[in-house]
């Protein structure tokens, strides 16, 4: 009996030894990778503000994991949101969400083309952190009334992500705003890299009826209201088709930063006529804003695009040097000027004022040539030329 006993027991620690060495399923292999799925929204790469949606959806992470891939030049895309995706310890690639829903890999030139219904929920979630990033765009009318005189309210720089308090002490056309405190005054000054600036920037107003998109000028100027607050004046706060104190049209500038401050430069562009857009196209390369300019030179050649891009960075300055109110009174009107709105090319002559980097001032010219498909379609740049330059 006890030579039976060992023999089984010999046999089952054979067994054990055999099975250690022949090669085996791993269980491991059956299980799914994880996938972290975020999604980002901001106005540019360079802001330091930005939103952030972590997604925990097997259904959109399984349509990532299976997703067919094909190789596409650069696609539309939209400009505000990114997506990233880590496959368990795997590098995190980044993508870019296409209007479709699909997502395109900048690096790889690569598309994952995901199926209708992740796409969707995809683009749901999107625009979901979207509306939360952004303020609401509200016209003047309604502005006017939802922070009236007196009354307090915060405004956040929607690039630095930098937030101050102030009072609106008087204005009609638009807001004249002032710093609380001291404090107010300093982070507002550092909005401005701790220099005092005209230029326009993209703002988030803030009070208990909601988050509304405006823009600011950073200059103290006129009357003041607030002692000990280290700022002699106010500055102006513009909305939705508020105007400034010289102008009863709405200026430009104030205007492309409201609405990117609603996340609404692309629907602006699209609705805005040939001068606009190439005042708009100058405007962004003043301001060194990069996606601006790729949104205002939608339709350029990218390699085109890239020059201004890289001519951007050489510039210290610009400018639209615009004829006086007399010459442009004095000038005779074409007789094709009526058939413009429905014509589907155009050009734009702009004289320009412009400094580079260690050089002098100088006037140039810039032709804009665009086009678009039908008499309700936006335009798109197909060219720049620039006239030969001379010393100012």
């Amino acid at each position: 009996m006890m030579n039976v006993a060992r023999r089984w027991l010999f046999l089952i620690l054979a067994a054990a030894v055999l099975c250690a060495f022949l090669p085996g399923r791993d269980t491991r292999a059956d299980r799914p990778v994880p996938v972290r799925l975020t999604l980002t929204v901001s106005a540019g790469e360079q802001a330091d503000l930005y939103s952030r949606l972590d997604i925990d959806s097997r259904s959109i992470t399984r349509a990532i994991v299976r997703a067919k891939k094909e190789r596409v030049p650069e696609p539309s895309v939209l400009p505000d949101v990114t997506v990233r995706i880590q496959a368990g310890s795997g590098a995190e690639q980044r993508y870019r969400l296409e209007p479709s829903g699909r997502l395109w890999n900048e690096s790889a030139g690569e598309r994952l083309v995901l199926p209708d219904a992740a796409a969707i929920r995809l683009l749901s979630y999107a625009e979901g952190l979207r509306s939360r990033h952004y303020g609401k765009l509200v016209d003047w009318d309604e502005a006017n009334k939802l922070i009236p005189r007196k009354s307090y309210f915060s405004i956040t720089d929607l690039e630095s992500g930098l937030t101050f308090r102030v009072q609106r002490r008087a204005g009609s056309d638009h807001a004249d705003v002032q710093p609380l405190t001291k404090e107010d005054t300093r982070i507002m000054k550092r909005i401005y890299d701790n220099h005092w600036s005209w230029r326009r920037r993209a703002i988030l107003v803030r009070n208990a009826s909601g988050l509304f998109a405006a823009s600011m000028n950073g200059m103290p100027h006129g009357g003041d209201g607030i002692p000990g607050n280290n700022f002699s004046g106010h500055f102006c706060v513009h909305f939705y088709r508020s105007t400034t104190h010289k102008s009863d049209t709405p200026d430009l500038e104030h205007q492309l930063m409201v609405h990117k401050a609603a996340g609404l430069v692309r629907s602006f562009l699209d609705a805005a006529a040939p001068d606009v857009l190439a005042e708009s196209f100058v405007t962004a390369m003043a301001y060194k804003d990069a996606e601006l300019i790729r949104q205002a030179g939608a339709g350029l050649d990218q390699a085109k695009l890239r020059e201004w891009l890289d001519r951007m960075e050489e510039v210290q300055s610009i400018r639209i040097v615009k004829p006086l109110k007399e010459e442009q009174d004095a000038r005779p009107r074409s007789a094709g000027d009526a058939d413009k709105k429905s014509s589907l090319t155009a050009e734009v002559q702009t004289q320009i004022a412009v400094q580079r980097k260690g050089g002098k001032n100088c006037r140039t010219a810039y032709a804009f040539s665009y086009a678009r498909e039908s008499a309700d379609a936006p335009w798109r740049l197909k060219d720049i030329v620039i006239a030969e330059t001379s010393r100012s």
